[in-house]
This record gives C-alpha cells, sequence and structure tokens, in this order.
C-alpha cells in the first residue's frame, strides 16, 4: 500500500490524467443512466403516486384509460377488499390568458378527475378541497411561472381554472398532470349541458374478483406496461446502458492493465531486490481500487451537480440501485485488469524485465 501511494504522490500529472479519464467515463455511464431513468419515470409517475394495486378498465378500451367509458353500476361492480376509487382521465392543451402571446404559453397536460376524498390525491395536499374549477397542478407548472392563486385557460374552451396547489411528480406520459374534481373533468370531458356521470376507470387497493365480462382489471405494473411506447422506450434505454456499461468497464479494465504493464520494468527491479510477489500484487490492487475510486466519487459529484442544475429542464431520476451496479462493474471490470497485469508481470524474469 506504501508502494502505492507514494507512486501516486510521485506522477501526480500522470495520474491525475488517469484519475480524469475514468471520471469521465463513470459520468458518462452514470449521466446517461439517471437521464434514462428520468424518462422512463416522468411516463409513470402519477400512476406510482397512486399506491394502488390495480386498475380496472373496460373491455374494449384497447388497455388505453383514455378510451374506456365507465358509469356508476360499473363502480359498483367492482368487488374490491380494499379502498377503490373513480378516477377520469384526457388530454388538455392549456394556456396562460394574461400572457403577452398566449400561443406561446400553450403548454400539454393531462387532466385527471378525482372524487375529493380519493386516496388518488396527492397525500401532501390532503387539506386542500376540490371544488368548483379549483385544480391542483404538477410542479412543472410552477417553473413555467403559474403560482398559486392564478388561473390558466383551456386551447378550444372557455373554461378558466383556478391553482390552489402544487404537487411534486406527479406527471403522465412526461406532461404535467392537473387534479381536478370528477364533476368539472366531466363537465371538460363532455360538456356542461346534460353532462353523463361517466369516468374512465376504477384505481383499487387490494384485490378484486368477479368482474363483469366488459370490465378488465390490471396490475399496476401491467397498466405502466400498457402506456403507448413505455415499454419499447424502457427497453431501448436498458439495452443502452447495459452494453454502454458493458463496453466501458471492459474499456477502463484495459486501461489499468496496459498501465501496469508499463511499469515492468519497475517491477523487476523490485523482484531483482527480493520484494515479494505479493507485496508487488498487493501495490498493484490497491492502485487500482484508489485510483476508479477517485474517478468514481469524482463522477458521481458531476452527475449530482447536473441533475441539481438541469433537473427542471430534463428528466433526471437517480436510481441507487443502478448506480451500485455501474460502480460495482467498474471496480470489478478494474480490478481484474490489475490482476491480469500483476500475472503477467510476476511470471517474467527479473533480468529480462530491466533489460539484462
Amino acid at each position: 500500500m506504501f508502494l502505492a501511494i507514494k507512486e501516486l504522490k510521485h506522477s501526480k500529472t500522470k495520474f491525475a490524467l488517469i484519475i480524469a479519464v475514468v471520471s469521465l467515463i463513470s459520468y458518462l455511464v452514470y449521466c446517461l443512466t439517471s437521464l434514462a431513468n428520468g424518462l422512463a419515470s416522468s411516463y409513470t409517475n402519477a400512476v406510482e403516486k397512486w399506491h394502488a394495486d390495480q386498475v380496472v378498465l373496460t373491455v374494449d378500451a384497447n388497455d388505453n384509460l383514455m378510451m374506456s367509458f365507465m358509469g356508476q353500476e360499473d363502480f359498483d361492480a367492482v368487488d374490491a377488499n380494499g379502498s377503490k376509487a373513480r378516477i377520469g382521465l384526457f388530454p388538455a392543451v392549456i394556456n396562460d390568458p394574461l400572457a403577452d402571446n398566449v400561443l406561446d404559453s400553450r403548454l400539454d397536460v393531462y387532466f385527471l378527475g378525482i372524487d375529493d376524498d380519493s386516496f388518488i390525491k396527492p397525500s401532501e395536499l390532503e387539506d386542500l378541497t376540490l371544488t368548483g374549477n379549483q385544480v391542483i397542478v404538477d410542479e412543472e407548472l410552477r417553473n413555467e411561472g403559474y403560482e398559486v392563486g392564478d388561473v390558466f385557460g383551456v386551447t378550444g374552451s372557455t373554461m378558466q381554472y383556478e391553482i390552489i396547489g402544487f404537487s411534486s411528480n406527479t406527471t403522465y406520459q412526461t406532461a404535467p398532470v392537473v387534479f381536478m374534481s370528477l364533476d368539472t373533468w366531466q363537465e371538460y370531458r363532455y360538456g356542461s349541458f346534460n353532462t353523463p356521470n361517466l369516468f374512465s376507470g376504477v384505481v383499487v387497493k387490494g384485490e378484486t374478483s368477479d368482474l363483469p365480462s366488459n370490465l378488465l382489471s390490471y396490475t399496476t405494473k401491467d397498466f405502466i406496461a400498457t402506456l403507448p411506447g413505455y415499454t419499447a422506450q424502457v427497453l431501448t434505454f436498458s439495452v443502452m446502458i447495459v452494453f454502454l456499461i458493458i463496453i466501458t468497464a471492459f474499456v477502463l479494465g484495459i486501461f489499468i492493465y496496459v498501465l501496469t504493464i508499463q511499469k515492468t520494468s519497475m517491477f523487476g527491479v523490485m523482484k531483482a531486490q527480493g520484494i515479494s510477489n505479493g507485496y508487488i500484487s498487493l501495490s498493484v490492487i490497491v492502485q487500482t481500487f484508489l485510483l476508479v475510486s477517485f474517478g468514481v466519487v469524482i463522477g458521481l459529484v458531476l452527475t449530482t451537480l447536473t441533475g441539481i442544475f438541469l433537473s427542471d429542464v430534463i428528466p433526471f431520476a437517480v436510481n441507487l440501485m443502478f448506480y451500485s451496479l455501474i460502480t460495482a462493474a467498474f471496480f470489478l471490470f478494474a480490478l481484474f485488469g490489475g490482476l491480469f497485469s500483476v500475472s503477467a508481470v510476476l511470471k517474467i524474469d527479473p533480468l529480462k524485465a530491466i533489460g539484462g
């Protein structure tokens, strides 16, 4: 260990460049993983926050919540051993009626109609009451300049809604969610004249049984998998990230191997002086561990700073499990590279290694 630290202190510039390379490699992988995870999460954040077990839709909706039409009799027919809640979902384009250019203020959202006492309502805003045209919106609208008490309009409609609170991480298919009372949602969805008492589906905490033939139950995981483009996106990014981790970890291992082999003559002199193979091996392993540790820590710091400064602009989500797997892969391949190089060095005749 003393030899490894001594060499790091002696060749500061060389090892600083090596640490910089490891840092950039780790930063690339961590950052891309966070971006992929953030994009996938932005599809499902709202659904995950329901903390539900099942979602019930009509059979003819073709797995699409917005194409499902259910009435009160369907809700009553859902036999659940836990809580159940009605839900309405439909896309909308909102705008700021006070903006200098209303067209530039347009934003795609999803209107989510719920009962005010529903468990779907954001838990941090349970004290707020959804009545009339009052709504709770995702915090992304705060980034667009909206504040509590502001009013926004809807493209193609004269209706306006007042913001009474902001929820966190409530996006659906990357668009912010606007929570409103189910009655208000029905007026938007079907019009204010002879508004039918229809909604999109039933969200269940618990298990369902004996559903009518016109209804179909999905687990939350299966429902998320049916979201348009979600599965293809997750598979694409997963394959990309896996190959990226394997390739970069393999390159890192080769990098460490070449670095160690370049010191063959120095190891030859050490062996000629009677220094044991175990001491040489330990110094290489310790040095490899230190180089990768410094690089990984710097990469994580850079990734964290990227998330802090850009999370409001791009979807960015930290996944500790992915980070742990990536870090383990880096150390594993780097140590393999070091061990392979050590095994090659230890077989060399000291006289040949020093040019004798």
